[in-house]
């Protein structure tokens, strides 16, 4: 070996050397996040079994959204405010309520200084049908089997809405008089994306009304964490995807499935659709996927902390591991879902139309134009490759179906509500872990990016991946314990409002 090629091999060596002692220094430095204060408790407030009660009586009221108003079980609704009135009694007579497009509740429990921004706590009375599922148990019995409550709706979201009237009925009944104004606002149509959230906005604006901080349904103090983290880690959403279907038509002369084409219009489409489905767009991180890895990787252990803790070095391999996984791969691109496929009426025959839907959920480095614009060049693409003109395919947004732009990223490095959220947690959750993350399923809360800068997207319960598997599903279910501990969390978080 020449006396060059030894220099430059000592010189690797010793640069590979000092690399991985950096490597192994910042390991060893990263730390679970640590709140900014002292943490924040219920003040000794311990949930009993009459909140349960409630909270039952809550679950009975089948208060299902459909698309078609017609399809609503109007006097479910109509039950709803009611039932609320006779279970928190004293929530409503210190608060005013005012209705949002007639079945949207909107209420203000006075602050002690008026002229402070305000807090705004929100969720959704309705929850989604449960035709077509196969349920052990009455959807809308509310019965208590092994510790868990049995109930459309229990996760989704009227375990909020239930905490929420405790947590205020309890404070009230203590003498509690909130430093600054605390709104509650419920929608009667948030899964069916009805306009009633985006009301209630203007409602308050029109009346000067810029909260200084919303926090909605979202993540959970959440078990079952990637990376083979073992603690829960509070995932608390600081910006939503954005959302959109995308409706493609692949056109073609139809005709008899004896004698078929490479070019029918369902070959085609599927060749389109495959195009999209192979050529995901590439993994790209943001701070706010950065701070949840951070958090994650600082309680992970071995391999895992080394790789996440130095992402500067690790960035490339990361983002490979983690495109792969369905739930990881969307904390860092924008996804697309083959939901709906449209062809022929009959077996034998070949259609002169087929469609196809995506739901797509935009990450927040991108628009809206920019995922379906993604689409269109895949369906380009193909039309060129199968030696068809371009029009041969049509990409369309479903603008029935809604849509919206990716939301802004609240602030979270550094910032006292987001500390705030932290300190609460702190106090209900000493074992939990605390993070930022991007949320990939919609939510009303993005309406209130118009009003107010923060808009925090956190529910205060410990769920596991079972749990939050449960969602929409069949036998949804909640723990008795887990509501009784999350209302220790949202009374926590009235109660030191005067430490926001």
């Amino acid at each position: 070996m020449s006396k060059v090629a030894k220099a430059f091999a000592s010189g690797a060596g010793i640069a590979l050397g000092a690399l991985a002692g950096v490597c192994a220094v910042n390991t060893v430095k990263l730390k679970p996040s640590r709140a900014h204060g002292a943490p924040l408790d219920a003040g000794g407030y311990h949930a009993g079994d009459d909140v349960v009660a409630r909270f039952q009586e809550l679950l009975r009221v089948p208060t299902v959204s459909r698309p078609d108003p017609a399809d609503v079980d109007r006097a479910a609704f109509d039950a709803w405010v009611p039932t609320l009135q006779r279970l928190y009694p004293q929530v409503f007579a210190a608060c005013k309520l005012t209705y949002i497009d007639e079945l949207g509740v909107l209420l203000r429990w006075p602050g002690k200084d008026a002229s402070l921004d305000p807090v705004v706590m929100m969720a959704h009375h309705d929850v989604v049908p449960v035709e077509g599922q196969d349920w052990e148990r009455d959807p809308f019995g509310a019965e208590i089997v092994d510790g868990e409550i049995w109930s459309r709706g229990s996760l989704d979201t009227k375990c909020i809405v239930g905490d929420f009237f405790e947590a205020a009925e309890h404070l009230l009944g203590q003498g509690y008089v909130p430093p600054r104004d605390v709104w509650f606002f419920s929608s009667n149509g948030e899964e069916v994306t009805a306009p009633t959230c985006a009301d209630a906005v203007a409602w308050l604006a029109e009346r000067g009304v810029r909260p200084y901080l919303v926090l909605d349904e979202g993540g959970a103090v959440a078990g079952d964490c990637p990376l083979g983290v073992e603690e829960p880690v509070a995932m608390v959403g600081v910006s939503e995807k954005g959302h959109v279907d995308v409706t493609v038509t692949a056109l073609a002369d139809g005709g008899h499935a004896s004698t078929p084409s490479t070019n029918d219009a369902t070959a085609l489409l599927v060749r389109v659709c495959d195009r999209v489905l192979s050529n995901p767009p590439a993994p790209r991180f943001i701070p706010a996927v950065d701070a949840t890895m951070t958090e994650l990787a600082a309680r992970a252990g071995g391999v895992m902390k080394a790789v996440f803790t130095n992402l500067w070095l690790t960035r490339h391999l990361v983002a490979h591991v983690l495109s792969n996984g369905p739930e990881t791969g969307a904390m860092v691109r924008t996804t697309y879902a083959l939901t709906m496929l449209e062809g022929s009426p009959a077996h034998n025959v070949l259609p002169p139309v087929a469609k196809a839907n995506f739901n797509v959920r935009v990450a927040p480095f991108e628009t809206i134009a920019d995922a379906v614009q993604r689409i269109r060049d895949a369906a380009v693409a193909e039309c060129g490759a199968s030696g068809l003109s371009p029009d041969h395919v049509r990409v369309k947004i479903n603008e029935q179906a809604g849509f919206h732009e990716p939301a802004p990223i609240s602030p979270f490095e550094d910032d006292p509500a987001f500390e705030y959220l932290h300190r609460c947690v702190s106090g209900v959750y000493p074992e939990a872990g605390f993070t930022a993350y991007i949320q990939n399923s919609c939510s009303d809360s993005t309406e209130f990016s118009a009003i107010c800068p923060r808009v925090y997207r956190f529910g205060g319960f410990l769920l596991s991946g079972e749990a939050r598997g449960l969602i929409h599903g069949a036998n949804e279910r909640i723990g008795v314990d887990v509501y009784k501990r999350g209302l220790e969390f949202y009374v926590a978080f009235l109660r030191n409002l005067d430490q926001l």
